[in-house]
């Protein structure tokens, strides 16, 4: 019976961030909530490490700014009593040019009382980069990355 709320308190919440519906989204977390998302925050200030449910308008509203449109596919989600893991596969559209950037995310919660307490996210941020700014950033990454490592 755990398993069938913590599922629909993670869906409802995912359901509620890419439409943008902050109080929906709050009201699915603790207000205790420790959200981590990896990623380096110099390029994206919005993720880290963030405490407490204000990290959601924020993260909506720079969204909100930044991309026309937002959407998801559920890829999968595996439930254990108070914990979740999902792979979602996000869409959003640049305002600037209407450029889809489109990439996975791996995202993982645990809830308390039935709400969302702790959650952690992976995306690959060098695809995102690349995709951001329409171009291929590896091969100039890997010769400096191999030549560095050379000592």
């Amino acid at each position: 019976m755990a398993e069938n709320k913590t599922k629909k308190c993670v869906l409802d919440f995912i359901a509620a961030f890419y439409a943008g519906n902050i109080a929906a989204a709050e009201q699915c977390c603790d207000n205790a909530l420790t959200s981590l998302t990896y990623a380096p925050v110099d390029i994206f200030p919005h993720h880290g490490l963030k405490e407490g449910k204000m990290w959601l308008a924020q993260a909506v509203r720079i969204q909100h700014e930044r991309y026309s449109a937002r959407n998801y596919t559920l890829q999968s989600i595996v439930v254990d009593d108070n914990k979740a893991a999902t792979m979602v596969e996000a869409r959003l559209t640049k305002h600037a040019d209407q450029c889809v950037l489109q990439f996975m995310i791996a995202e993982f919660f645990t809830l308390r009382d039935g709400l969302i307490l702790e959650h952690r996210a992976f995306f690959d941020s060098l695809d995102f980069i690349q995709q951001l700014l329409g171009c291929d950033l590896t091969a100039n990454l890997a010769s400096q990355v191999n030549f560095a490592m050379r000592g």
